[in-house]
């Protein structure tokens, strides 16, 4: 294997001109760090909010330190940080300011690469003969595995950053792992932050470790179990690491490092942390792993280490700036700061910022700067009532976004890359009606004016007194503490009774406060029926199909699901409902099942995920959401249920992607149950926005502007926000259904009277005529089309005009018939929800061609009932009726005009609703 500190002075200036002269170098200090005998020189400095005290030392000798007087020491470091930490600033400087101790890093670091031999290129290991024999056996490489590699058995050189992937790993590597292992190296060469936000599934486990092994200039072979040692005894640099990850993942990091090369690794957790922290200052491990917990525990004395890449995988985990442990991991003492996480962006853009601000201290400008310049326009933007100055804008800060900040400190590829290595999924969102007892319950607890009644305590006062800024307005004095626990409540409640109703039936093994709180609910949900149900076993109450119309679907899908031999996730973020369905699978004696939740440790987890895995007779496997969300690979299942949408629409997803990874063989399908016309229908919607904004944060995608509500907007709640929605029940209609075919339409009709269809089509010119009548024949003598039997058409057509669509297909799937006889009336498909539009595409291109800045004018506009108003010109309507006839299996329009002028206005309105929503989005838009 090459050795680095062997290349010549030239290469390394070329390797600098070519990353880019203007690029700032950071400073940091490359020599061990080691204990004197008996003495240590004390450097106390803080931050300039108040940070705690922070200890270095240097010695000549390491070995003459009792674990006693670090233990003494370091407690003397960490009541000294707690008092100081009583005069530190506001929430918001402290979170948005860099260490001291790390900028004084930065600048020595800076120092120190204008001799570009500084930076952090791998060790130098010339003159160690115990490391120079490169005749190795096949037994002496790492990773062993039985699958056929990707590549060939040979180096990569990754030339930005003089660094080598070694052939037993690189062999086994994907060409965009490479380009995450190169985007890595670099960093670290140049002591700088990134963020790894690959889709989960692509295998960040795997990138961070061939970088590491790229920075330790290992060659993956059994010489590298000897390379820290030899170092330390040459008195050379040498790497050390840190990981820090959710304690589920600590031996997941430790089996895979073991699997892809030979490392000195030690867990800092326990009885033995000191010991542990003793023995990386002494140069003695290459990889400490621990976890959050543990580290914002003993973050002062780990911190006392210079590290010189530290590595946080799920790093999501920090995206609140005022946490705790986001403060913690702001004073992590690296340059090097590796975030890995699928999900960057989850609730809002706020949390991206607190990453990338996490991985490059002070690099990306404040927080408030941030939500001025990149979150509220890209909110407004999105709004379905955005005027063209505000698109413009929000499109524009998403192209900057994407194409300039972005690729410096974040990279993130999508499944799309192994699209092929994989089966097909199907995400279906199934809109399950509430059984008539449920409804009834659900509509007594909603107390009319609740909506109005807790609207203050969702949002800030904007009533303050200008002539005495102190003083609130009379209705804000109201809002005490005891409302806001009652609002909480509600929605709490509200959650229970759209899931189950023997949420809220007390049980003997509850607490006699829990029972009392419960009883007072149940009697406002029932008060004519609650002795029935409060006398009942709850095995009978779970059972009871008429107390949960969500069960009542899922019970039948099973039973289909299980005679076709299918496997079956079934993910709920209830502990509650999943002991529920414990029960319900226990009494039934039918199906198999395993489960995992929170309580369980992580040998017990893996046990179960094994069990199942492996046994065939498994059926069904119970999942907490939170706690199947890390760590866990079920790709024998084909089929996954999520009972409950979570405000988080990550959750979902990454439990959803438990068994759609590489591996699995089978197609999946995935079933979200949400209660229709319940607060559940909000949090769902919620999904959608947050997903939205998501991939416009990622890839600035032109999504669909479904909502006219901007999160965090006061005046703006549109239809998702604000407590009015959600404490809105109307049992006869799905809500997101009418929001979905509303955006359908309005971008269809919108798109043709704004000019990005017909703006080159003159309606009087002979030859547009021609063509036009060319393109509907072409449409009528479609080879799909010329066997269609003119009654079948027919018959066809009626069956989706007539009111009753539970029976409107005779090719109707088995899933399709289930939910139909349940009483299910709308069901999408999530994928085609979500994703750019082109129409959405050709708006965004108009309003950043023409300006429009001072207009209010809006893409899609509504009359004052709220309908969207249009008046197409004549030659749209034409194509479009041409359309619909050839959609609806018709020979020829003639043949369609007849039979539209035949029916009802109401039925009229279903055909086009039909048409909008299901034929002209597969036929025109996708």
């Amino acid at each position: 294997m090459s050795d680095f500190r062997s290349i010549q002075a030239g290469d390394i200036l070329s390797l600098r001109t070519s990353i880019g002269a203007s690029e700032q170098i950071g400073s940091r200090k490359r020599r061990l760090i080691d204990i004197e005998d008996g003495d240590y020189e004390r450097m106390a400095s803080t931050t300039s909010c108040g940070d705690g005290v922070r200890l270095s030392w240097s010695s000549d000798s390491d070995d003459r330190r009792s674990v006693q007087n670090i233990r003494e020491k370091a407690a003397s470091v960490v009541k000294r940080g707690k008092r100081l930490q009583a005069h530190k600033k506001s929430r918001h400087e402290e979170s948005t300011t860099v260490a001291t101790y790390i900028n004084a890093r930065r600048q020595k670091f800076d120092q120190a690469t204008k001799d570009p031999h500084n930076l952090a290129l791998p060790p130098n290991y010339d003159g160690i003969s115990d490391l120079s024999n490169d005749v190795l056996d096949a037994e002496d490489v790492r990773p062993q595995f039985k699958m056929a590699p990707n590549g060939a058995f040979q180096d990569i050189w990754l030339s930005k950053s003089l660094g080598i992937i070694p052939a037993p790993i690189a062999q086994f590597l994907r060409s965009y792992q490479v380009d995450g292992v190169a985007m890595m190296h670099e960093k670290f060469v140049y002591q700088k932050g990134m963020i790894l936000g690959d889709d989960m599934g692509l295998g960040k486990t795997v990138q961070v470790i061939a970088f590491l092994t790229a920075a330790f200039g290992k060659s993956g072979d059994s010489r590298d179990r000897l390379r820290m040692r030899l170092m330390r005894r040459h008195e050379r640099w040498y790497p050390k690491v840190l990981i820090i990850c959710p304690g589920t993942l600590i031996r997941n990091w430790e089996r895979e490092l073991n699997t892809w090369g030979w490392w000195t690794i030690e867990v800092f957790h326990g009885t033995k942390k000191y010991d542990i922290l003793s023995t990386a200052k002494q140069g003695r491990l290459e990889v400490m792993l621990t976890t959050y917990k543990t580290y914002d525990i003993y973050e002062s004395e780990i911190n006392l280490i210079e590290w010189d890449c530290v590595v946080a995988d799920e790093c999501h985990l920090i995206k609140e700036s005022e946490s705790d442990i986001t403060k913690a991991m702001g004073k992590v003492n690296s340059l090097c700061r590796i975030g890995l996480t699928g999900t960057a962006i989850q609730n809002s853009y706020e949390d991206m910022w607190s990453i990338l601000n996490w991985a490059n201290p002070g690099m990306i400008g404040d927080k408030k700067t941030w939500i001025k310049k990149i979150s509220k326009p890209l909110k407004a933007g999105q709004s379905h009532a955005a005027t063209w100055a505000e698109l413009k804008l929000g499109r524009s800060t998403a192209t900057s976004l994407v194409t300039n900040l972005l690729p410096r400190f974040f990279l993130r590829r999508t499944k799309a890359l192994i699209a092929d290595q994989l089966p097909k999924k199907r995400d279906m969102v199934v809109f399950c009606p509430l059984t008539t007892l449920q409804a009834e319950a659900y509509a007594n607890y909603m107390q009319p004016g609740d909506g109005q009644r807790f609207a203050k305590l969702v949002s800030p006062c904007i009533c303050r007194d200008k002539k005495n800024p102190n003083q609130k307005c009379e209705s804000c004095k109201t809002a005490k503490s005891d409302q806001n626990e009652h609002f909480f409540r509600k929605c709490v409640n509200s959650l229970h009774l759209a899931n189950h109703l023997a949420y809220v039936i007390p049980r003997n093994e509850d607490s006699p406060p829990d029972r009392e709180k419960a009883m007072a609910v149940l009697k406002q949900c029932l008060p004519d029926k609650w002795q029935k149900y409060y006398k009942r076993s709850p095995l009978v109450n779970y059972a009871d199909s008429e107390l949960c119309g969500k069960w009542k679907a899922l019970q039948n899908i099973l039973k289909l699901w299980k005679k076709n031999g299918d496997k079956v996730l079934i993910f709920s973020y209830s502990t509650k409902l999943l002991n529920m369905l414990d029960t319900l699978l226990t009494s039934n004696g039918n199906y198999s099942f395993c489960r995992l939740d929170g309580s369980m440790n992580y040998e017990d987890r893996q046990k179960q995920v094994d069990k199942f895995n492996t046994d065939s007779n498994m059926f069904i496997f119970l999942l907490s959401t939170r706690a199947g969300g890390l760590g866990l690979n079920i790709v024998s299942a084909n089929r996954v249920v999520i009972w409950d949408p979570n405000w988080n629409p990550t959750y979902d997803l990454q439990a959803q992607d438990r068994a759609f990874r590489l591996g699995q063989y089978r197609d999946v399908e995935v079933y979200r149950l949400v209660s229709a016309g319940t607060i559940e229908e909000i949090v769902y919607a919620r999904q959608i926005y947050k997903q939205q904004q998501a991939n416009i944060g990622y890839t600035a995608s032109n999504e669909r502007r479904y909502f006219d509500g901007v999160m965090g907007e006061a005046e703006k709640k549109g239809e998702i926000f604000g407590s009015k929605n959600m404490f809105t029940f109307d049992k006869d209609n799905v809500m997101l259904k009418k929001i979905v075919n509303k955006t359908n339409v309005a971008e269809a009709l919108t798109a043709e009277i704004a000019g990005l269809r017909v703006a080159e089509i003159n309606v009087d010119d002979p030859t547009t005529v021609a063509a036009d009548e060319a393109e509907v024949k072409h449409l009528l003598e479609d080879d799909t089309n010329k066997d269609l039997d003119d009654e079948v058409a027919k018959k066809n057509f009626m069956n989706l005009t007539r009111s009753d669509r539970s029976r409107k297909s005779e090719r109707t799937d088995p899933i399709t018939a289930i939910l139909n006889h349940v009483g299910v009336k709308y069901v999408h498909n999530n994928s085609e929800v979500i994703g750019s539009s082109k129409v959405e595409e050709e708006i965004s291109k108009k309003a950043l061609e023409e300006g429009q800045e001072g207009q209010q004018v809006r893409p899609f506009e509504a009359s004052d009932s709220g309908e969207f108003f249009f008046r197409p010109p004549m030659d749209v309507c034409r194509r479009q009726f041409n359309s619909m006839a050839k959609a609806f299996g018709f020979k020829s329009p003639t043949d369609f005009a007849l039979h539209v002028e035949r029916m009802r206005q109401h039925e009229r309105r279903d055909l086009l609703e039909e048409f909008y929503t299901t034929k002209l989005t597969s036929i025109d838009l996708r």
